[in-house]
């Protein structure tokens, strides 16, 4: 159950490409497919990666049913991950370097999983290797972007994600999660600061903490 939520929501994005797609004569897209090289790509996205060790930004998640939400997510490499939804989601997403938690204000519940058994363990991991870490299922360029299909390679994660790089600087820009059932959830992000320094207190769930508190009183 949570290693099928988180592979829905889990992920980083930037800018989205426009929704209307540009006009490619037929002749020069085939060329431009023919000319790009798969293998090439696929080092510089393990290179981007591994080149991050810090982000944060605003993200805005759609889910398949249109609805919106909207947080911050703060990053640190390698294992730390922080999605802070804002109201009136009840949601927080913190991995702490071993385990990934899923903590609902609402349901006053925290639900975990160790880091690898999930897809933040493919951009969370001290040295990014996608083809390793994943089955790659295409990766492909157009409108700017190049895209990488994933799936997990044991086949123990239902589902299917595409990730969109910038074509030219290969940074990290937005993803969409399919899920068993088909349905498609969006991630986006906005206003993108990148190696900056992150209070080591945002990768940390207190859930354990306040419950020991609330047993004293």
């Amino acid at each position: 159950m949570i290693t099928s939520f988180v592979f829905a929501l889990a992920l980083v994005a930037q800018d989205a490409p426009a929704t209307t797609d540009p006009v490619v004569e037929p002749d020069a897209a085939a060329e431009s497919a023919a000319s790009f090289d798969t293998d090439a790509a696929l080092a510089r996205v393990n290179e981007a990666l591994n080149g991050l060790e810090t982000l944060q930004a605003r993200f805005t998640q759609i889910a398949p049913d249109g609805s919106a939400s909207e947080g911050t997510l703060s990053l640190r490499r390698p294992g730390r991950l922080r999605f802070e939804y804002a109201a009136p989601s009840p949601l927080l997403i913190v991995a702490d370097g071993s385990t990934v938690a899923i903590h609902d204000t609402a349901l006053e519940t925290t639900d975990r999983a160790p880091i690898r058994a999930t897809p933040l363990w493919w951009i969370l991991k001290d040295e990014v290797s996608l083809a390793e870490d994943a089955r790659v299922l295409d990766v492909w360029t157009e409108h700017g972007f190049v895209y990488v299909s994933l799936t997990d390679a044991d086949g123990e994660m239902e589902g299917e994600a595409v990730f969109l790089f910038d074509a030219e600087t290969y940074a990290l820009n937005q993803w969409f999660v399919v899920d068993a059932l088909g349905q498609t959830t969006r991630v986006l992000l906005d206003s993108v600061e990148t190696d900056i320094t992150l209070n080591a207190r945002l990768f940390v769930l207190d859930d354990a903490d306040d419950e020991r508190r609330n047993r004293r009183r």
